[in-house]
């Protein structure tokens, strides 16, 4: 005989309703899993008398060929030595209708109960009340179709009836092996059975329909007419007056697997409801496909169709239940995972919610002497999050003062609202359910279910309801003990944070505010946090950061001795005021702002107060001893690191200094380079327009007087010839010189082309190749500009003085936010200075090519070793300054 493992394992809850629906569970998965009814029938045993602790269970099995239920040899024994006669005795009895317990079962189809079978003359079989200590017995039938297939039959040394739940239980899984019988019923008939008889078979206790596509003529069976609550033969037979009792919301899903199975031969097995005439909606089982004719044309769809609904309706409480189980367990899995209230809070309140079927979840948590909700779930309520009650008024309140739960309905609940709450929820439902939040023996707040349908709970609702408080409370608790730890641990990286600024050079300002926040992260209960300091030459406190950015600090600067702050100041030690509303001491600025509760601490460096640290609360009484002792420690800290950012500052203030002096320098370098352009510009432009038009009308006069001259006086023309080629050249020096004081291409056309003419002018007077590589440009500003063209200007310059190249690559590029000028020669090369130590001490053109560029925020770098060539390149910035 099969057995179980430690089964009762199972059934460990306290909770009777919960151990029945386990047990029910257990059965319903054991039946179909099992592969046998055999099987099936030993699960059953097992699991009931191992539930009830009854040592004995058999099944009994109706026998077509004796026409009478015969012993199986299923049992189930706790001791299977101690009924060895007795189950000898069983095994050799048959049982007709009308004999003994058996037979009274199969006559009535109703479970008998024996409460002691030694005194029974319907009890037929010798149960000697020594073997295994037998007193009561029951029967109970296992029906198909109202007849009896099976009987299942329990012995118990106890003389007391099952109580109804457990027998509800036992017929109900006597349902479930009926459908088992039924199916292993229908498998044997099909294994003996033609293809298609098999189909006809398998379609026992099922309705079966064929439908005629050319005619539109559905056939149903009796069974199906049944099914659909409808006499036979009055179904309006067509395929449309089908459609008419399927539920209007399934319609569409049947046509489309009906059109499947039409259009594309394909079969088809699905769940859809049906609309009796009575109004009753049914769940029906739908299986079907095409049938051929000889050419392979779809002729006609036949299926079959099963009422489903009490096994889905079981399925739909079985499933209930896991998903109230899943989700308790998800709720514990969650707090052991996460100490984040507010994330323990909406997954508790949201899965709840659902499945009790509620409107609205509350959960109120007791602050500061009131009951305020701090989660809320609703479906269509205005959220009550912030709302705050009297722990003695309405419903929560008259829960957390009993510490029990309650469920109120219709005008009970109605009733016994908070009016405030309701008023400013816009809410009244007629069904509540309240259950207490209690962790180690303390109330901690109140859970509320709600719903304007006052039969909308059930207790098995309210009893989910405090499963989920239990849970919630323990997250409550443990976020408490969390939060103490972290006051502790946030206690001491505050010091370490401040501690450390004392090594740092931090800004005073970010030093201050870095001070408060870290004050305000760890005294909790302040709603708010400053620093004053002391100005000697004002003679003021100012306040210097404020965790409270919308407080002026010119509205808060303290007179020495005023205020709380000002005589902390004054005199020193931590002055923690309870109620600052009624003491004398108090600021115009504190009655602005509704302080009731001040803790003020000096703030103190090399035995001198230089400030203090207040810390401030709109509810009175906040602050404790732990309080007092921590800002005196903190105000020692923060006296030291502001000490530091005041000797930071001052060095900061004399960089700022020098760091102007050397913009004022670069300012005047600029307007120098500026004017000496402008002088170059003013040169070339004479040397062009005076000098140059003077020298070509003394070149044309000389032309003139020479074609005037004798071909007799050839000497005379051949010295007028020399002298005009004299002059001519002196204009093309001229006109060299003042192209290199100021290139005209630079102003009109710009850099590109600028740098494409210096290269071609080069080449043009040199014996080295000179290669140009440009790139098209945004508009530089003029600085930037002159400053790369003087570069590559000088740049060449020095190459074909100095390394003697054959060639000289210059290149023009942009890269993102930069515009880079890259000369690159092969000639002899040179050791560069090194440009990030010092600028050279020799030579004046790369001192100006690094000056030029400075002044364009850019750099030079240099690539050159002897032998090897050189490469200079010149970088500013693709943006900057105009002039």
């Amino acid at each position: 005989m099969p057995s179980k493992s430690e089964p009762t394992s199972q059934f460990s809850s306290h909770n009777p309703e919960q151990r029945l629906l386990a047990l029910l569970q257990n059965i319903s998965l054991a039946v179909a899993k099992d592969e046998s009814i055999e099987a099936a029938f030993s699960d059953v045993l097992t699991f009931i008398c191992q539930f009830m602790g009854w040592p004995l269970g058999h099944v009994y099995i109706w026998s077509p060929a004796v026409n009478a239920l015969v012993s199986s040899r299923i049992w189930y024994t706790a001791d299977a030595s101690a009924i060895l006669p007795f189950r000898e005795l069983s095994e050799a009895t048959e049982f007709h209708s009308g004999e003994g317990t058996l037979g009274m079962v199969w006559d009535t189809g109703e479970p008998i109960t024996i409460l002691n079978v030694h005194n029974s003359n319907v009890f037929v079989r010798n149960m000697p009340e020594k073997e295994a200590g037998i007193r009561a017995y029951f029967a109970f039938p296992i029906l198909i179709s109202s007849q009896v297939m099976a009987v299942l039959e329990f012995f118990s040394p106890q003389s007391i009836a099952p109580d109804p739940d457990i027998t509800s239980i036992i017929n109900h899984v006597g349902a479930l092996l009926g459908l088992a019988m039924e199916r292993q019923q229908m498998i044997t008939q099909l294994q003996a059975s033609e293809a298609q008889l098999a189909e006809a078979q398998r379609t026992a206790h099922l309705g079966h329909w064929e439908w005629h596509l050319a005619r539109d003529e559905v056939i149903w069976s009796a069974e199906l007419y049944r099914i659909y609550g409808l006499a036979v033969g009055t179904f309006q037979a067509t395929y449309a007056g089908f459609l008419d009792r399927v539920h209007p919301e399934d319609r569409g899903h049947v046509q489309e697997k009906v059109n499947e199975a039409y259009e594309n031969g394909r079969s088809f097995d699905y769940f859809h409801r049906i609309v009796r005439p009575t109004g009753d909606i049914r769940v029906v089982h739908a299986r079907g496909r095409p049938l051929y004719d000889s050419a392979g044309t779809i002729i006609k769809l036949h299926g079959t169709a099963q009422d489903i609904t009490e096994l889905k309706d079981a399925e739909n409480k079985l499933a209930q239940s896991v998903r109230q189980l899943s989700t308790l367990m998800e709720i514990g899995q969650a707090i052991a995972a996460t100490l984040d209230l507010e994330q323990i809070y909406h997954l508790v309140l949201t899965s709840v919610r659902p499945l009790i079927g509620a409107e609205a979840v509350i959960l109120f948590q007791h602050k500061a002497e009131m009951l305020e909700v701090v989660a809320f779930d609703h479906t269509s309520v205005r959220d009550m999050r912030g709302l705050r009650v009297s722990p003695t008024a309405g419903i929560a309140g008259e829960v957390w003062q009993t510490k029990q739960s309650l469920f109120l309905t219709g005008d009970d609940c109605t009733s016994r609202l908070s009016p405030q709450l309701a008023d400013k929820a816009g809410y009244r439902p007629e069904a509540m359910m309240a259950v207490p939040l209690r962790w180690r023996d303390r109330s901690v707040g109140v859970l509320e279910a709600a719903h304007r349908n006052p039969n909308a709970f059930t207790a098995d609702n309210l009893r989910l309801l405090e499963m989920a408080a239990a849970w919630t409370a323990i997250a409550i608790g443990n976020a408490r003990q969390y939060e103490q730890l972290q006051r502790r641990l946030s206690e001491q990286d505050a010091l370490v944070t401040i501690s450390n600024a004392l090594t740092g050079t931090v800004e005073l300002a970010e030093l201050t505010d870095l001070i408060v926040s870290q004050i305000q992260k760890i005294i909790t209960r302040a709603e708010w946090t400053a620093i004053h300091l002391h100005q000697p030459r004002k003679g003021l406190l100012e306040m210097v950061a404020s965790t409270d950015q919308s407080i002026d600090p010119d509205q808060y600067s303290i007179q020495p001795g005023e205020g709380i702050a000002g005589e902390v100041l004054a005199r020193g030690g931590v002055i923690n005021v309870k109620d600052l509303q009624s003491d004398p001491r108090r600021l115009p600025i504190d009655l602005q702002n509704r302080t009731r509760s001040m803790l003020v601490a000096p703030i103190e460096s090399r035995l001198r107060r230089i400030g203090t640290i207040s810390v401030q609360s709109t509810k009175p009484g906040v602050f404790k001893a732990d309080d007092e002792r921590l800002l005196t420690v903190l105000g020692v800290q923060a006296g030291m690191a502001i000490e530091n950012g005041r000797l930071f500052a001052v060095q900061r203030r004399a960089r700022e200094r020098a760091e102007r002096q050397r913009e004022r320098m670069r300012h005047m370098a600029r307007r120098v380079v500026e004017a000496q352009e402008d002088e170059r510009i003013r040169i070339a432009r004479e040397l062009h327009d005076e000098s140059g038009q003077a020298l070509t009308s003394l070149k044309i006069s000389l032309d003139i007087i020479r074609s005037t001259i004798p071909d007799e006086m050839g000497e005379v023309r051949q010295s007028l010839s020399d002298v005009l080629e004299l002059t001519n050249q002196t204009i093309n020096n001229l006109r060299l010189l003042s192209h290199n004081l100021r290139p005209p291409g630079l102003d009109v056309y710009g850099l590109d082309a600028a740098l494409e003419g210096l290269c071609q002018d080069l080449q043009a007077h040199t014996a080295t190749r000179v290669v140009y590589h440009g790139a098209d440009l945004p508009d530089l500003p003029d600085l930037s500009a002159l400053a790369l063209y003087r570069f590559a200007q000088e740049a060449l310059t020095n190459a074909i003085k100095h390394a003697r190249p054959t060639e000289i690559q210059v290149e023009l590029a942009v890269n993102l936010d930069k515009v880079t000028v890259r000369v690159t020669d092969n000639g002899t090369g040179f050791v560069p200075p090194n440009l990030e130590v010092s600028l050279p001490t020799e030579g004046s053109g790369l001192v100006g090519m690094v000056e030029r560029l400075e002044m364009t925020n850019g750099y030079l770098m240099i690539d050159s070793s002897p032998g090897t060539g050189s490469r200079l390149t010149a970088v500013v910035p693709l943006t900057t300054e105009e002039k």
